[in-house]
Parts: C-alpha cells; structure tokens; sequence
C-alpha cells in the first residue's frame, strides 16, 4: 500500500481545515479572501481524492489475501467456515453519494447517505480484518505449527465513530495513517512466512 497517499490525504486534509477556519473568520469579519477560498477547495480535494484512493486499496489488498488464505486452505483440504470479503457495493454506493453531494452541494440527504455507506463499509472491513486474522492463527497453527499473532489491531464502527466525533477529526487522520501501516505490516509478515514455507517445503 502506498503510504505516502496516506500521508498526503491526511497533511492536505488538516492544512485545508486550518486554511477554512482562517477563511470563515475572513468571512466574519467582511473581507473573505478569494485566494485563500481557492487555495482550501484544492487541498480538500486533493485531500479527498488520496483518501478515497487509500480506501479502496484497504479493501482490495485485504481481499487479494483472503483469496490467497482460502486458496492455501483449499491445498491442504481444511474446511474453512469462514469467507471474509469486503463487499464492492458499500464503497461504490459512497463514492456514487460523495459524488452526488459534490455536484449539489447543500442537499443534506446526499451526506447523509454518504456517511451510511462509508459506516457500512468500514464495517465490513473491520470484520473482514479481524476473521481473516482469526483464520490465519487457526490455519499456521494447524498446517505448519506456526503461533500467529494478529498484526491489525481489532476495532469497531461505533468506537471509531465516537473516537472521531470527540476529537473533531483528529482521530480520524490518525487512524488512516495508523490503520494503513498495520495493513502494511500485516500483508509483509503473511509474504515473509508464505516464502518460508515455499522454501521448507
């Protein structure tokens, strides 16, 4: 995954909020600066378009491994219960209203189901996070002897929601930047002992 869209989603996406709350307060006192107004709508949407990259690389790593974990089960004949995907249509459907809401600024049910989406796919992927890490202790235990431990810190919607809501976003920017190197970490520690082993066997 590539940090540094991490990285800028999250530094344009602070500059853009301090550059807004400078702009509201020109605003205020009757002499909103054009080019300051300019200069936010770029770093947001710069901001915007790196963390909805960022997004979607979060699930389309995670699935390629729950392909390749399900393909190695299936080598050895182990019955695996669970299937853990994260879902296409949560994402999409966000995209679709982020889009919307761009286009007609101001309709309020367009943010809203926006935000409904996005929930509903961050829970997917936390779920998705936490089987496959469960599959991956009970699969290396099993086949190859190996203790597994979990990479991907186990979190959930409602904390991360109320985590961003006290601290205004904060947590948030923290979060992709954090969330993004343990899915790093996690996908380099599963390449490292898939090729251990390739080459015990």
């Amino acid at each position: 995954m590539n940090m540094n869209l991490a990285w800028v989603g999250v530094l344009f996406s602070a500059m853009s909020s301090i550059l807004l709350l400078e702009y509201y307060r020109e605003i205020l006192a009757g002499s909103p600066s054009y080019t300051l107004g300019s200069m936010t709508l770029f770093l947001s949407l710069i901001s915007t378009i790196s963390l909805l990259i960022v997004y979607r690389q979060w699930s389309v790593l995670l699935n390629i491994n729950v392909l390749e974990t399900l393909k190695l089960s299936e080598q050895h004949s182990v019955n695996l219960n669970e299937r853990p995907f994260v879902p296409n249509w949560p994402y999409i459907a966000f995209i679709a209203f982020w889009f919307l809401e761009f286009l007609f600024a101001g309709i309020w049910i367009f943010s809203l189901l926006q935000l409904i989406f996005f929930v509903i796919f961050l829970h997917y992927l936390f779920e998705t996070i936490r089987k496959l890490q469960e599959i991956k202790i009970y699969l290396y235990r099993t086949l190859f002897n190996i203790e597994y431990k979990p990479v991907i810190k186990e979190r959930n919607v409602l904390s991360v929601f109320l985590l961003t809501l006290l601290t205004l976003g904060v947590y948030w920017l923290y979060l992709v930047v954090r969330l993004s190197q343990e899915i790093n970490e996690f996908l380099d520690m599963d390449d490292r002992i898939m090729r251990n082993l390739e080459v015990k066997s």
